[in-house]
């Protein structure tokens, strides 16, 4: 047995023992992502219990594991992974090839698309990063039409990539990813009405142990109490800034950080769906801090999906394209081909969508995946690739999770039941679990947690996983605490 899987063995059977030892408050003051493994093992050691054979379970390698099948078994150690092919330089070739597999995985997702389901188009679009960034958006909304046509927007993202990671900190560009369902060019419209949020000021009341509100929660309940629904929305916007931090802070290791640093909220003023002027979202919610419920809005769905874990497994070097042939041709080559997958099988409509958008949550270190030797890590080594304004450029690919928002409807469970049996057979993949979102508001550590570090420390030399940064980070828009 190798060193590396005596310590996850080690690891592992900590976690049990530890998890024999919880009471009740102790399950309280589990993360999201603590509970799921918790619940996983227990559900583990219950069918033992009840006299399943080890051959019938999954190997405990992949509890927690957010990949099953050939994907999971390589990148947990289970099975040896399949060979890296040589990157396909030429673009047109690599682009060719792209298409070829793409082709299979549609083929495969038909059988669950909605039976009723509009177009599902994102147009991506550049500009500057600067603080003029939102003004050159809101006029592009503007000038294509989309602006005054939110009941044809499922929602706005700021595209997670690092361009051109080596000149951080100066001028540079900003890419925004728009779906829609536009077939058709649009008339001109007014621009939208934004409402922008700090994440670092308190905005809402939460006590330690409390979870922390999303950035779409907090949205959603603005938008609630002005009283303007998704036809009127073109987006809730996580923004997100890029941070270079080079190794000056003792430990001697270069950082290129993904944050997010904004929320903005854009709301159409006019337009075939949307007629009178936008609401402001600030007057009509009063003076802060808010006091907020844990999660969204009754009758309001926030849906979260995993994709760094995907794309772990299918780019292994985040500022290359990802190789093809792909070493799991089954998985989706991109978060917004997931994005594109999920609304199509569960059928959203963009009238009912608040937020699409493939994004970040907690800091996040660029630099984790970018060699496939083990601890080197670097800003260069991959080719120009293309820009939304036309130019080529080295960049990083980032992304962490797909979040889409929407109004429930009846039709739209059954879309969702279609969506977990892709999940399950086609992707072979648990894509809520692992995220750690709507965390407790901290006080002081517990047990299970330094538990759990432990174990995320083992994983991360397994795998080579290292993405999220290091250290204490307030949660956004409740801290400090209190009452």
């Amino acid at each position: 047995m190798s060193r590396l899987r005596r310590l996850l063995d080690g690891a592992l059977s900590l976690a049990e023992s530890a998890a024999a030892r919880l009471d009740a408050s102790d399950l309280d003051k589990l993360t999201p992502a603590e509970r799921e493994r918790y619940e996983q093992w227990e559900a583990r050691a219950a069918a033992v219990a009840a006299g399943a054979r080890e051959d019938e379970l999954e190997d405990p390698r992949l509890v927690g594991a957010v990949l099953l099948g050939p994907a999971g078994e390589a990148m947990r150690g289970i099975s040896k992974p399949p060979r890296v092919p040589e990157p396909i330089e030429d673009p047109a070739a690599w682009e060719q090839r792209m298409l070829e597999e793409r082709a299979v995985r549609d083929a495969a997702r038909a059988q669950y698309l909605a039976p009723e389901r509009r177009p599902v188009r994102i147009s991506r679009v550049a500009t500057g990063d600067g603080r003029g960034r939102l003004r050159e958006l809101s006029d592009h909304l503007a000038a294509t039409g989309l602006a005054g046509r939110p009941d044809l927007v499922y929602g706005i993202s700021r595209v997670p990539d690092a361009i051109s990671p080596a000149r951080i900190g100066g001028a540079g560009i900003a890419e925004w990813d728009l779906v829609h369902a536009a077939t058709a060019p649009l008339p001109p419209a007014a621009a939208p009405a934004l409402c922008s949020l700090d994440p670092s000021e308190r905005l809402v009341v939460r006590a330690p142990g409390e979870r922390a509100p999303l950035d779409e929660d907090l949205a959603l309940d603005l938008l609630a109490r002005a009283g303007s629904g998704p036809e009127r929305t073109l987006g809730i916007v996580r923004d997100l800034a890029i941070d270079r931090r080079d190794g000056d802070d003792g430990d001697g290791e270069p950082r290129i950080v993904m944050r997010v640093s904004g929320l903005h909220v854009l709301v159409g003023a006019g337009g075939a769906a949307s007629s009178g002027a936008a609401p402001d979202l600030l007057a009509a919610a009063g003076p802060p801090p808010w006091w907020l419920p844990e999660g969204p809005p009754e009758g309001v769905v926030v849906e979260l999906l995993q994709w760094d874990a995907i794309a772990a497994a299918i780019q292994p070097v985040r500022q290359r394209r990802p190789p093809l042939p792909s070493p799991f041709p089954y998985l989706p080559l991109t978060p917004r081909e997931l994005l594109r997958a999920y609304l199509e099988i569960v059928g959203v409509d963009p009238a009912d969508a608040y937020a699409a958008q493939v994004t970040h949550d907690r800091p996040f270190d660029l630099m984790g995946r970018t060699s496939t030797k083990r601890g080197v890590r670097r800003t260069g080594g991959g080719p120009d690739l293309p820009c939304a304004d036309g130019k080529a450029r080295k960049r990083m690919a980032g992304g962490h999770h797909v979040v889409i928002a929407y109004r429930d409807r009846p039709a739209y469970a059954d879309g969702r039941d279609r969506f977990d049996s892709y999940a399950e057979r086609e992707l072979k993949a648990r894509l809520r679990s692992g995220l750690g979102l709507r965390r407790p508001v901290p006080k002081q550590q517990h047990r299970l947690l330094r538990t759990a570090e432990k174990i995320a420390d083992v994983i991360e030399v397994v795998t080579g996983d290292g993405g999220t940064e290091d250290g204490f980070t307030p949660p956004r828009y409740c801290w400090p605490p209190g009452r």
